[in-house]
This record gives C-alpha cells, sequence and structure tokens, in this order.
C-alpha cells in the first residue's frame, strides 16, 4: 500500500503551508507556556459559584461539549468574576455531555469552592488545578504539517 501526498507546489503555496505550520505550531507554544505560567504561579483564593452548565458546539464530526463554570472571588481587595474551569487558553470539549456534566461534580451554585489565580493576571482565576496535553496536540499538528510541507518541497 503506497501513501499517495501531495502538499503544495508552488511558492506561494509553501510559503503559506510553512506560515500555517509555523503559526500552529507557536500557538500550541504560547498555550502551554500560558498553562505552565498559570499552574506554576497561582495561588488559591475562595470562590463562590454563581451558575454551571455545559456548552454544545457542533463540529463537521458530531458535537463537542466544554463544561462551564461562572464564579465570583476577591484577590487583593478586588472582585472578580471569572468562568475558566482548566488554566490556559484552549478549552477542554469533551465527547458526550455526561463527560463533560462530570467534570462540574462539586460545583454547585452558591457553593463555596477553592479556586486558583495568577497574581500577574487575577481576573483569570480557575477552579480545576490540571494539565492538559491539547497545547502539545496542537504543537504536533504544526509540526506534522511542517514536515509534510518539506516532503512536499523535497518530491517537486
Amino acid at each position: 500500500m503506497e501513501l499517495s501526498f501531495n502538499g503544495p507546489s508552488g511558492t506561494l503555496q509553501v510559503a503559506l503551508a510553512v506560515l500555517l505550520g509555523l503559526g500552529t505550531l507557536g500557538y500550541g507554544g504560547y498555550s502551554y507556556a500560558a498553562q505552565s505560567t498559570a499552574l506554576g504561579s497561582s495561588e488559591t483564593v475562595e470562590a463562590t459559584v454563581i451558575s454551571t452548565g455545559v456548552e454544545s458546539t457542533k463540529k463537521q464530526h458530531g458535537t463537542s461539549y466544554t463544561p462551564r463554570v461562572t464564579f465570583n472571588y476577591t484577590y487583593d481587595g478586588e472582585r472578580y468574576t471569572s468562568t475558566n474551569v482548566y488554566p490556559g487558553e484552549l478549552p477542554r470539549e469533551f465527547d458526550s455531555e455526561s463527560e463533560a456534566r462530570a467534570q462540574l461534580d462539586g460545583y454547585a451554585a452558591g457553593q463555596t469552592v477553592d479556586a486558583y489565580v495568577r497574581p500577574s493576571a487575577p481576573g483569570n482565576a480557575y477552579l480545576k488545578h490540571e494539565q492538559s496535553d491539547k497545547p502539545l496536540l496542537v504543537m504536533g499538528f504544526g509540526a506534522l504539517f511542517l514536515l509534510g510541507t518539506a516532503v512536499s518541497v523535497v518530491r517537486n
């Protein structure tokens, strides 16, 4: 079985493919750094849950579900509201609504919970002090895109 790959061939196509690959790789790296910074430099504060829910997004191959929690907290005498369940830029998506709802266990309206605040970004607190591999997957996709472009250029 032979794998057939027809990538970009013209100078403009190659340049655009390289820019897209580098952009994706860079965004994944930025997201990973933001997540790592949030996990490494956060302080714990008390927060009050205002509401919870699951947001659904229709995609080409089905629907994804993202848990949402709105909560209030005070940091350095200032009052803030946040909706971040997890640290970092990339949302965590689940394949079923029940999976997403399971992430909300322990977060009911009116409940006092721990939230994590970065002193450098006090308005972006989050609730679950967990690392995601999604930024690494985005970086991997960007690297594969660049590799595919390089293979295409060498073949042509």
